[in-house]
């Protein structure tokens, strides 16, 4: 600990700054106001049981009343700190307090208009929406915020378009357009959720693999309400998401990179080619997609491209492939 003058000095000022007398610094501390005075004109130090309730009083740290000097840096914290709380008060309270005044404007002008709630509850519904996004719920989580802003933000558009399908009187688009939101959303925050748990290897596997079971159940639910042939649609959907799930499953092993990314390349590069011929195959269509001449580009575009494309992906994979590989046998090099 410093000298007793330093130290009197300090608690001084701190107490002079606080606007506190000697008696009230006196009185929130339960001594006398004569123990002050001694520890201000350096003639005592304060008993070791009262630094715990000094710091407290005059808001300082325990390092900073011991080497009675002001911690810089902690002071800067503790006011950026200040700062956040504000910022962060101000950030949830106003937008919640436009959309409280919105919504009663809105209750006011459709009774007042229409003598019945009926339009209202749109209003309702899509200011309940918004305030998921902005400011959104996290406010009132500690933790688990992601998680909260994702559960909260697709529930509430799917309550949205549950009110306009019920206004409009159609229900029959509603349940495709909460699957085809839950498709994007779980592509989306799937894997950054899992990011921070044990799954964390086999993100991109459940979230593609979940993707493609999603697709699916899109399509037998649009099958009920629109005549199409779905045998035909959920393999071409197997074709297309079978190489991203594998490829996905490729990256969990421990290999490689460039080699993985070689696999990975040829592989879409096989699946693209052979796309127009499963489709072809499965719907009937005969179009001979696959024919080639690179000497009439106005005819054959679209096979002499796709070709190309092929061709050009092909190389690329082979290319790290073989950079993998050398990379490997590098490496086992004695």
């Amino acid at each position: 600990m410093t000298d007793k003058k330093t130290f009197g000095l300090f608690i001084r000022l701190k107490r002079i700054e606080k606007n506190y007398s000697q008696r009230d610094l006196a009185e929130m501390l339960f001594v006398t106001e004569g123990a002050v005075s001694k520890w201000e004109r350096g003639v005592s130090y304060p008993d070791i049981t009262l630094i715990a309730d000094i710091c407290r009083v005059l808001e300082v740290s325990e390092h900073e009343l011991i080497t009675a000097s002001t911690d810089m840096d902690s002071a800067k914290i503790k006011r950026e700190a200040r700062k956040f709380r504000v910022i962060r008060s101000a950030w949830f309270w106003v937008p919640t307090i436009s959309y409280a005044v919105a919504l009663l404007v809105c209750f006011i002008c459709n009774l007042a208009v229409n003598h019945t709630l009926s339009w209202f509850f749109i209003v309702l519904a899509a200011l309940l929406c918004a305030y998921t996004f902005v400011p959104t719920v996290t406010y009132f989580f500690e933790s688990r915020r992601l998680l909260a802003f994702t559960a909260s933000t697709y529930l509430s558009i799917c309550l949205l378009l549950l009110v306009c399908a019920i206004y409009v009187g159609d229900l029959s688009w509603l349940l495709t357009a909460c699957i085809g939101i839950l498709i994007g959303y779980e592509l989306l925050f799937v894997p950054v959720l899992l990011s921070s748990t044990g799954l964390s290897r086999y993100k991109l596997v459940i979230s593609f693999s979940a993707a493609w079971l999603l697709t699916v159940l899109l399509l037998m639910n649009i099958r009920i309400w629109y005549p199409f042939r779905l045998a035909p649609a959920i393999w071409l959907t197997c074709y297309c998401f079978a190489p991203v799930v594998l490829c996905a499953v490729l990256c969990t092993f421990r290999a490689d990179a460039f080699l993985k990314t070689g696999v990975c390349i040829v592989l879409s590069a096989v699946v693209y080619y052979f796309t127009n011929g499963m489709v072809d195959l499965l719907f009937d269509m005969n179009e001979h997609s696959y024919r080639v001449n690179f000497s009439d580009w106005q005819q054959y575009t679209g096979a002499n491209v796709q070709c190309v494309v092929f061709v050009s992906l092909a190389v690329i994979g082979v290319a790290f492939i073989g950079w993998g590989v050398f990379r490997i046998c590098k490496g086992k090099r004695p």
